[in-house]
């Protein structure tokens, strides 16, 4: 399990998680108990299930698929880590000139524990076949990316939304790399057994690609208490017989 260590100088302010059972709205039905990943995508209202292409890996499980959904064709990667982390890449070629709404829904399993972290981080970079295509937000969610932990079917919105800034390019063959975005909180304690990435953005321009790369992860903070070396402890000592041998001296002198 990954833990991280977070040296206390001078406070670390831990942020309650909120609950969130109402925040996504999907024509998926999320399982009420994970006992495997799922992965689901939404375009423009119409929700498939891929989970059945999720498949075991050497440490966890991993999704590699190309699909086809309300006339987008997406390319989608993920990479379920028990340990715990789901990671994420995709490509959208967007099928309208018009902007369509995109929504990547992903959960998995994780090892049970009571965790003190959150990390997120989001990348988009677009191309345009010609005039202007804009990647932003969409009407669904405020950012690109939020995390949740859940424990059975109740969710709990991590507190590590990222992503606002649009990302835009325009010309013929066109493309701009946009700047990561991401989010780490230190939260107050809670039991997981379950971790869950919601990925949603809209994208404009007939036959412009969009590609997006992500992670979401939790894991343990743990309090470290600085003490000082042995050897150090013993020069502090010998210091301080000095101190006070030159004191003795320095009253009998007067006497």
């Amino acid at each position: 399990m990954r833990k991280y260590v977070l040296l206390l100088v001078p406070v670390l302010l831990h942020v309650a998680p909120v609950r969130a059972a109402a925040q996504i709205s999907l024509g998926c039905a999320r399982p009420a108990q994970l006992a495997s990943p799922f992965a689901f995508v939404q375009v423009n209202g119409v929700c498939a299930d891929l989970s059945a292409f999720v498949t075991q890996a050497a440490k966890g499980w991993r999704l590699d698929t190309r699909t086809t959904v309300a006339g987008a064709t997406i390319d989608l990667h993920a990479v379920f880590n028990p340990d715990p982390s789901i990671s994420f890449s995709g490509t959208t070629l967007n099928p309208t000139a018009a902007a369509t709404p995109y929504t990547f829904f992903f959960g998995l399993p994780i090892v049970p524990d009571v965790y003190s972290l959150a990390m997120s981080s989001v990348k988009f970079s677009v191309t345009s076949p010609q005039g202007t295509t804009t990647v932003d937000n969409s009407a669904l969610y405020p950012t690109y990316l939020s995390g949740y932990g859940s424990n059975g079917a109740a969710l709990t919105n991590l507190g590590v939304d990222a992503g606002t800034n649009a990302c835009v390019a325009t010309g013929t063959a066109a493309s701009t790399d946009c700047p990561a975005e991401g989010r780490s909180q230190a939260l107050t304690p809670m039991f997981f057994d379950n971790l869950e990435a919601f990925i949603t953005f809209s994208q404009d321009n007939a036959l412009s690609s969009a590609t997006f790369t992500g992670e979401v992860s939790v894991a343990q903070a743990q309090e470290v208490t600085v003490t000082p070396e042995p050897a150090s402890m013993a020069l502090l000592g010998t210091g301080l017989l000095a101190l006070g041998v030159a004191s003795v001296r320095r009253r009998r002198s007067e006497l």
